[in-house]
């Protein structure tokens, strides 16, 4: 039994999709009760991080965990609790979401706390597999409504270029690694084929489409009072301006996407594949 977990994320359901088209015994963890039940393969349970009843439960007769869980300021609590529940339950194999330069000198956040996890599952004394991509292609699914009313995407990306990475490729990979022997105690860092700048994917997704999207580049206060004012927690906020300062200085240009190959058989999806296969949560904003 594969246990995952932040199961309706973008890599998530991906996994859990994934593995249910090979009929393979999956438990997805969420906190929405609705979803609670039995699809095919798959069985939905309910549960919280800070609940650790709850994921003892979720984790009775679980041998591999797909660990992901939301950006968030108590990230490293959330997956530490589901690593410590994980080693009293047995558990054989834990896959991590983690993140693109995680380490102990990463100059910004969210890879630091995705390095502190990393460590802690490998004093845990369970297998691991790390797998760590850059900046998601679908993070460009947000932009539709402003590309369906300005003709723009707006983000405080300069002119730095981006290994954007298809959810598709990272969820391949988690599946290989579960699934296939030899991933375990491995690291694997992936990106797409091609650094593009957000100019250049707007230019991508305009063809791909059919309709104008002009990357309108914004400063940080503009970025920040945007998302503020959609809702986004302070410190969510914070971590995804960060993320954005070390693209504007280069640090996401690195093209890893040969992994990506060698992990699942298959090349990285390039964005102009990704744009024609997602073309209609654009056309349809």
């Amino acid at each position: 039994m594969i246990l995952v977990t932040g199961a309706t994320g973008n890599v998530g359901s991906e996994v859990v999709r994934r593995l249910a088209e090979q009929n393979v015994a999956v438990r997805a963890l969420t906190r929405n009760a609705d979803k609670v039940g039995q699809s095919g393969s798959v069985e939905w349970v309910q549960g919280e991080f800070t609940d650790a009843q709850s994921l003892n439960s979720a984790l009775r007769g679980v041998d591999k965990v797909v660990l992901i869980t939301p950006a968030h300021a108590d990230m490293v609590a959330h997956q530490l609790a589901v690593v410590e529940a994980a080693k009293a339950a047995g558990v054989k194999h834990i896959v991590k979401l983690s993140g693109l330069g995680a380490g102990p000198e990463a100059p910004i956040r969210l890879p630091r706390n995705h390095f502190l996890i990393e460590s802690s599952i490998k004093e845990s004394g369970l297998a691991y597999t790390f797998v760590r991509p850059n900046l998601f292609m679908q993070v460009l699914i947000g932009s539709a409504g402003s590309i369906a009313s300005d003709g723009a995407i707006y983000a405080p990306a300069g002119d730095g270029a981006i290994s954007f990475t298809d959810v598709r490729d990272v969820a391949a990979t988690i599946v290989t690694a579960l699934l296939e022997p030899g991933h375990e105690n491995q690291a694997y860092e992936i990106t797409g084929p091609a650094a593009l700048t957000y100019a250049q994917a707007a230019d991508v997704l305009s063809t791909a489409i059919g309709k104008p999207a002009k990357y309108v580049a914004v400063d940080e206060a503009t970025a920040r009072d945007a998302m503020t004012s959609g809702g986004l927690d302070q410190w969510l906020v914070e971590a995804f301006l960060e993320l954005f300062q070390i693209y504007r200085a280069g640090y996401g240009a690195a093209v890893l996407s040969d992994t990506v190959a060698k992990v699942t058989g298959r090349p990285a999806h390039d964005l102009n594949n990704f744009a024609n296969t997602y073309r209609p949560q654009f056309v349809a904003a």
